[in-house]
């Protein structure tokens, strides 16, 4: 089985923040960190609790969980 998804939207990073030339979705912070947005399996004990947290690689194998990616696209713009 599988679950088909679709995520858009943004977000906001500090002025001098910067695209990572010839590489897709990855961005450099003024601090030289580097930031990306990647969709995560989260999981939780049950529909009504608050214990939420995303499941690491290994962890999705272990529960027979694979997230295969067909498209990944962000661009860096002025706001505005």
């Amino acid at each position: 089985m599988h679950v088909e998804f679709k995520i858009e939207g943004r977000y906001h990073v500090p002025e001098g923040t910067s695209l990572i030339e010839g590489v897709a979705n990855q961005f450099r912070l003024p601090t030289g960190q580097i930031i990306s947005v990647y969709p995560v399996i989260e999981m939780a004990r049950s529909a009504d609790s608050d214990d939420h947290r995303d499941l690491n690689w290994s962890e999705c194998v272990a529960l027979g969980i694979s997230l295969d990616l067909y498209d990944r696209q962000s661009e860096l713009e002025p706001d505005g």
